[in-house]
């Protein structure tokens, strides 16, 4: 069913809205008719609101036609409506609703499960303080941070003129274009990562050697593409150790009893060079006895804060593991 079967539905209320009605994802396509020009429109007069698209997009992928089919594009979307499209669209178990039908509880809801469907942590997402609205006071705290991610992967960008307009609840145009532009913005970051897995962008060796009754080992992260990368840290902490037993008991940790500067930290690395570290183990395990001979697994990860539009590093190529056995 196309989206064109209840567009004389939605009449009445297009033609009484503002001038422009902008999208979260682009601009408003709406052309104003006056009261005296409403009484001579024909009933097959065609209007475009600015969310048909989107809305046409999820109804040709999507058995979406029930909650748009006679409805208002400019009236409030209910909760349940929410529900059915996040199930149709993004997760068919989905059982959760936003806090309210608002515009800040609504994208910040979507950029959940944005970030749910695509493996990161939300909260561990870097922005540095963007201002990507005049009205940012107006948000909500608990919703500002998802709202910039959400603006930042293209699931929402605001009313335009620079306003987010949080509190104002959710009508089924703006639902439908959320909706779409949060399946895009998932299956966008899946490609994407997928593709960086390929090519193996970055890639951590490790080796050790036993010296002077110490583990020391040796680790490099090493840019394999051909353009110079530039690496975010988030303090003056730029990797970790963990080495446990054969029981799989953790005997030392490089960050246990170390303060690192807390500032955000740049490196540089020219194409096929690296970045290196070391660190060494007196094999003192966290009991401060010496351990014992056997084997041993040290697992080194690489803490690059990966920064918000930039090419995404696929987690694994910041890590390595090295077997050893002390004797």
């Amino acid at each position: 069913m196309k989206i064109r079967t209840f567009r004389n539905a939605i009449i009445t209320g297009v033609l009484c809205t503002a001038l422009v009605i902008p999208s979260f994802a682009q601009a408003a396509d709406i052309q104003p008719i006056s009261e005296t020009e409403l009484e001579i429109v024909p009933i097959s007069y065609k209007i475009n609101h600015w969310a048909e698209p989107h809305i046409d997009q999820l109804l040709q992928k999507f058995n979406v036609a029930s909650v748009f089919e006679n409805k208002n594009l400019n009236a409030p979307a209910t909760l349940e409506d929410f529900k059915n499209l996040v199930r149709q669209v993004i997760d068919e178990e989905y059982d959760d609703v936003p806090d309210a039908m608002t515009r800040e509880a609504v994208v910040h809801k979507l950029t959940e499960l944005w970030a749910e469907k695509t493996g990161k942590d939300l909260e561990s997402i870097v922005t540095i303080q963007m201002l990507v609205y005049e009205d940012m006071d107006k948000i909500d705290a608990k919703y500002s941070h998802g709202i910039v991610i959400a603006y930042l992967h293209d699931i929402a960008k605001g009313k335009g003129s620079g306003i987010f307009d949080p509190k104002s609840h959710i009508t089924y145009g703006e639902l439908g274009a959320l909706i779409n532009n949060t399946h895009k913005a998932i299956e966008k970051e899946l490609r994407t990562a997928e593709k960086a897995a390929e090519e193996g962008i970055f890639e951590t060796r490790g080796s050790y050697t036993v010296e002077d009754g110490k583990v020391v080992f040796d680790f490099q992260l090493v840019n394999n593409s051909d353009e110079k990368k530039t690496l975010m840290f988030g303090s003056g902490q730029q990797f970790e150790i963990t080495i446990t037993d054969e029981k799989g008991t953790e005997v030392y940790r490089y960050s246990d009893g170390k303060f690192f500067t807390m500032a955000l930290i740049f490196k540089d690395i020219d194409p096929g060079e690296s970045l290196k570290w070391q660190d060494a183990w007196d094999m003192t395990n966290k009991d401060g006895e010496k351990a014992g001979p056997g084997k041993y697994r040290a697992e080194i990860e690489i803490l690059v804060i990966q920064e918000e539009g930039q090419e995404p590093i696929d987690e694994s190529q910041l890590k390595t593991v090295i077997d050893f056995e002390l004797e």
